[in-house]
């Protein structure tokens, strides 16, 4: 199992039948932790000598190798010692992975795996040399990819994976996971996060800077520029920007429909700010979000942007 108890009637279907196991798949969701740690686990079960549709037994000898990370029959572009790193991985971690697949399995019947997390990051030359691997996958290999950005990942890869789209926990889902595990978050983070409670857990040290932002957002045209501080800055422009991006999104659904997806207790401020509301500045603002998100990583004066952004986001109002 995952520990995502969401994702478990998932797996035990894709691995009713080992026999049947496709050569490719390629999991996405929305979330990267979850994406990666479901592929892990996939591939953790395929390997079991148990072959339980429940998942890895655990204590099996291809458990206790996965376990100690020295599985023969495992491979993972992102093991210790290649040339791949978070941003990229090159054309020499798939030639590698074709060499791998080259050697029979160690164990007799079993099969190789390997495991591509964060798919999206191959570059154009891994991916073609990959892709030549999937038009003539090799007997008894299964290749694992994971991503939360699909659109990024060449057409032709995908249309030779089995596509399985991993869902997101319903509310209630997600606040029992959280009791489950003893976290408690702050009122709002869960809804401000897509009901992800991986996503709410991993960030929550950064939540309390945007029920800092959105205090402020909160005074619609009546801001003081000088209330917008160097420390939103702490997480990254592209961050910042998100949060203001996910409020104006919130303004202008609630100025439509009277809902609000990201900040649902925000309902009484919106409702105030909404009477206010230039539908066609908001869109407009919302396009230059989207526009500073592109250019937010690169070498740019970050104060001066986020100070325009929220000069402009004080013009949205009439």
């Amino acid at each position: 199992m995952t520990n995502y108890f969401w994702l478990d009637e998932v797996q035990e279907k894709l691995l009713k039948n080992h026999d049947l196991i496709s050569h490719a798949f390629l999991f996405y969701g929305k979330e990267k932790v979850t994406n990666n740690k479901f592929a892990t686990v996939f591939c953790e079960a395929l390997l079991c000598s148990k072959k339980d549709a429940t998942g890895s037994c655990g204590v099996c000898k291809s458990c206790t190798w996965m376990s100690s990370q020295s599985h023969p029959d495992f491979f993972s572009v992102d093991v210790e010692g290649n040339d791949t790193n978070e941003k990229l991985i090159p054309v020499s971690a798939i030639r590698e992975l074709k060499s791998f697949f080259e050697l029979s399995p160690h164990q007799i019947g079993g099969k190789k795996i390997a495991l591509i997390n964060k798919a999206d990051r191959l570059t154009r030359q891994a991916a073609n040399a990959l892709l030549k691997i999937l038009e003539e996958p090799p007997a008894s290999c299964v290749i694992i990819l994971s991503t939360d950005e699909p659109y990024l990942i060449l057409p032709t890869v995908k249309s030779r994976c089995q596509l399985i789209k991993l869902p997101q926990p319903s509310a209630e889902q997600s606040i029992e996971y959280l009791n489950q595990n003893k976290h408690k978050l702050d009122d709002g983070a869960i809804e401000y996060f897509n009901s992800s409670p991986i996503t709410a857990i991993d960030q929550h040290g950064s939540y309390k800077k945007v029920i800092e932002i959105t205090k402020v957002l909160s005074q619609g045209k009546d801001i003081d520029t000088r209330l917008v501080k160097i420390d939103w800055l702490d997480y990254g422009l592209d961050w910042s920007v998100n949060v203001i991006q996910k409020w104006c999104y919130d303004l202008f659904s609630y100025k439509l429909t009277n809902e609000a997806h990201y900040f649902p207790s925000k309902r009484v401020i919106f409702d105030k700010l909404a009477s206010d509301l230039n539908l066609s500045k908001i869109l407009t603002l919302l396009k230059r979000l989207n526009e500073v998100k592109i250019y937010a990583s690169k070498p740019v004066n970050k104060e001066i942007n986020l100070e325009l952004i929220v000069i402009e986001y004080r013009k949205v109002f009439n």
